[in-house]
């Protein structure tokens, strides 16, 4: 049995006072044990010395330091109440998994220490999290460890909302900031809600949601008595467990980097699937068939440069790229994407190398653009794309007809045989398989989604949602790190035509921040990051990041992330080790049946 000594005077207190207001005697638990016979009479006849009396008497100046815990009434009995809450604390202990990729982590934090303001104090632990709430029981990770496997292997084919090559992690805020307010992207708005309770408890699943996984309401929701309703558990847990360190003004060491890039292998690409040449894409790139594509293909390829110009003019891609090429035009450059709708937290973003010829240069050959152009529209050879860009990109050099990324041809998934890339903007103006360019003096709003190229996804009150857009990378729930080591987070921030003027952190759940200023950077370049901390305090914590611009725009959402410092590191047999990650079955397996089962 522990030590109890640090809180025995607070627990006498409290006992005897629980007593005079009842007007009775405290009920002896089932599991405390009685006392021997002939025990309370002989410590009433024990001779307390003068300071030992005081103590039981609460004299002032009393503290934890001076009592003698043979010393109090009723000791028998608390040690009870501490020995059955060791025993709850054992059995509801939380849950450490091992994922599929060798990371440990664990979901709910350890209560290592009760509460100070609580006023029931019979243990070190009251398994506050785990016994009462049921924490490690609830939540999307609960049951799916990875909810990028999810995406990956449902019937539906999703869009690739992972990244793999930067260790993004999809979580429910990024799900909630595609399927909620998405005009023009998904048909029926703010429907996850309806989605999710259809998928768990429709037919097809709510045998195995309710029998096989015990599944009910509050295994995604927290119902709370201020009004608030049903919330969703994963929003709101961090502020409802016990546990989590707040570090006041947290120092670590905080560095940024523009160089670092992704070969084409990594360059995201979403693999939309809403008109003829990206089914084609999809079906035969990495994410589907992983094929060859035909040089005949590149060989025939032309590319029209017409509307608002001189003369129109048509060319075969590789007589244009050897012109551009012989006339010292073609550009290599470390160039970013990233895509209009990329959640805080989502992995939409790509730094890598481009070869392309300059668009500018292809509307010079073909006469300049007439007086009154306002931009040039990106057209695809099966008509899908219309989108444009305003002449400022042009005159600038910002839009390349691009047709190497990391120094190789493009792939299927990258647009092969060429696409539009314009710096700076929402990625689907890089229109894959551009076979147009319209030059025009039609007055388009270039901030429009479906026509110009916006800078961040806004909500139906124009406020920019992830502009600027501050993400952590490789921070699973509960991410398991070394106690007294120093650990480095990583991610990214970026406000697509904006320079970010300063990142910050918080380690006290948003109470306080401390800020690092960035001096200069190229905005046409990703900002990457990283932030090495030290945990001195075993247990959980809970690292925020947000951004701000040039022009003093803050992050409208945040990202935060919980992990644990161990003292002691597990071992992987000291843990739960989860085979596969989703419960959903992999498309490559067939067979299987239940791939969420636990060894």
């Amino acid at each position: 049995m522990r030590a109890k000594t640090t809180i025995v005077a607070a627990a006498v207190c409290l006992v005897c006072a629980a007593g005079l207001i009842a007007g009775c005697t405290p009920k002896q638990s089932d599991t405390a044990p009685k006392p021997a016979e002939g025990d309370g009479a002989a410590r009433q006849e024990t001779t307390l010395t003068p300071e030992e009396q005081a103590v039981i008497d609460g004299a002032e100046g009393t503290t934890n330091d001076d009592i003698n815990e043979e010393f109090y009434p009723g000791k028998e009995y608390l040690d009870g109440l501490w020995d059955k809450w060791d025993m709850i604390a054992t059995e509801y202990a939380p849950e450490i998994r091992t994922l599929p990729n060798g990371q440990m982590v664990q979901r709910t934090p350890t209560e290592y220490e009760v509460n100070p303001d609580a006023w029931q104090i019979q243990a070190g632990s009251n398994s506050y999290n785990t016994y009462w709430l049921d924490a490690d029981n609830r939540g999307c990770e609960s049951c799916h460890a990875d909810l990028n496997a999810v995406l990956k292997n449902m019937n539906y084919e999703h869009p690739i909302a992972w990244n793999d090559e930067l260790d993004s992690k999809t979580t429910l805020q990024q799900c909630l900031f595609c399927h909620s307010y998405a005009p023009g992207y998904i048909a029926k708005q703010y429907e996850f809600g309806t989605l999710m309770h259809a998928i768990h408890s429709g037919k097809r699943a709510s045998s195995k949601f309710t029998t096989e996984y015990e599944g009910d309401c509050m295994s995604c929701h927290n119902a709370t008595e201020n009004g608030a309703g049903l919330e969703l558990w994963d929003l709101t847990k961090y502020t409802r467990l016990w546990g989590i360190n707040d570090v006041e003004n947290v120092q670590g060491e905080f560095k940024t980097d523009q160089t670092m890039t992704q070969t084409q292998d990594g360059v995201f690409s979403y693999d939309w699937m809403h008109a003829y040449y990206d089914n084609m894409r999809h079906g035969a790139g990495v994410n589907g068939l992983n094929l060859d594509m035909p040089q005949s293909l590149f060989d025939e390829w032309t590319i029209t440069v017409n509307g608002n110009v001189g003369k129109e003019y048509t060319a075969k891609l590789p007589d244009l790229i050897k012109e551009a090429e012989a006339a010292g035009v073609v550009v290599n450059k470390t160039s970013k994407m990233v895509c209009n709708w990329n959640p805080v937290g989502g992995g939409g973003v790509t730094n890598t190398e481009i070869t392309g010829i300059p668009v500018s240069w292809l509307v010079e050959k073909a006469g300049g653009a007439k007086d009154g152009t306002t931009g040039v529209k990106a057209l695809r050879a099966d008509g899908s794309s219309k989108r444009a860009f305003a002449k400022n990109k042009l005159d600038a050099g910002e839009a390349l007809l691009v047709y190497k990324i990391g120094g190789e041809y493009l792939d299927a998934t990258r647009g092969y045989p060429c696409t539009n890339w314009v710096e700076g903007v929402d990625a689907q103006i890089n229109s894959k398989q551009v076979d147009t360019y319209n030059v025009t003096n039609e007055d388009i709003d270039y901030t429009d989604k479906w026509a110009g190229t916006p800078n961040g996804w806004q909500n139906e009150a124009k406020v920019p949602m992830n502009k600027p857009n501050a993400t952590i990378f490789g921070v699973p729930d509960g991410l398991i790190v070394q106690n007294g080591q120093p650990y480095t987070f990583k991610g990214f921030v970026d406000a697509y035509d904006e320079k970010i003027a300063s990142v910050e952190f918080s380690m006290d759940r948003g109470e306080t921040w401390t800020k690092y200023d960035i001096a200069d950077m190229d905005r046409n370049k990703m900002l990457w990051w990283t932030y090495t901390y030290k945990p001195e305090l075993e247990g959980a914590y809970c690292l925020t990041i947000r951004a701000t611009t040039e022009s003093g725009m803050t992050s409208f959402e945040t990202q935060t992330v919980m992990f644990n410092a161990k003292d002691k590191m597990p071992s992987a047999e000291e843990t739960t080790v989860l085979q596969t990650a989703g419960l959903v079955p992999v498309k490559a397996d067939t067979a299987a049946t239940d791939n969420g089962d636990k060894k």
